[in-house]
């Protein structure tokens, strides 16, 4: 269904339910971007100069140390073959900058870790972390942008990444991963139905964020 139908559908259905037709068309209009936009939008390839490659879960060691996972390591091999392709530096959530390794050349490679808590266990680095931690190391800014992310997480990610400021978007043409990881030491991630759920938690604490801005 084309957009503006679909959306008029829901004004309707909003102010039966709500009996009150202003909020029902803005409502409507938040719930068409954050829960039914999916397909993150895309940057030409030739354009980019940057990669930021964003984690999705991992697994939990039973020592308690954490490593990729495979859903990092496909990941890692899109982010592989994608700065093979540009020349590109690679920003990497560290789980998949673990799961590259040698295979580009290390100034080619950035890798973002979380911080540290006092009892030295790894603080939760969330998406908007890793954009944050980008800008620190380059205020000044990075030109256009490709994401790497699982397909689920992509269109947050790149919304995220353009509220900052980055010109950023997918690779056109290149496919992402899209499995989930039944072991992943993040529960959330196991599986679409569950993520999926996450994400529109995520994306509606962001938009009532901005709105209390």
């Amino acid at each position: 269904m084309e957009r503006a139908p679909l959306e008029s559908l829901l004004v309707r259905h909003l102010t039966a339910e709500l009996g009150d037709a202003a909020t029902a068309r803005r409502f409507a209009a938040v719930l068409m971007e954050e829960a039914l936009s999916w397909r993150a939008p895309t940057v030409p390839v030739a354009a980019v100069r940057e990669i930021a490659a964003f984690t999705f879960g991992n697994r939990m060691l039973p020592s308690g140390n954490r490593e990729p996972g495979p859903v990092n390591e496909a990941l890692a091999v899109v982010a592989v073959r994608l700065q093979a392709a540009t020349g590109a530096r690679i920003w990497a959530q560290w789980e998949v900058a673990e799961a590259i390794g040698g295979r580009v050349p290390s100034d080619r490679l950035v890798p973002i870790y979380p911080a540290r808590a006092a009892d030295a266990e790894p603080r939760y680095l969330g998406t908007g972390g890793v954009v944050d931690a980008i800008l620190a190391r380059e205020p000044a800014g990075l030109g256009t942008v490709a994401v790497v992310a699982l397909r689920d997480h992509a269109w947050r990610c790149v919304r995220i990444c353009r509220r900052r400021g980055l010109d950023a978007g997918m690779p056109e043409g290149w496919p992402m991963p899209e499995s989930y990881d039944p072991d992943s030491g993040q529960p959330w991630t196991r599986d679409r139905l569950t993520y999926l759920l996450h994400d529109l938690h995520c994306r509606a604490l962001d938009r009532r964020d901005d709105m209390d801005g």
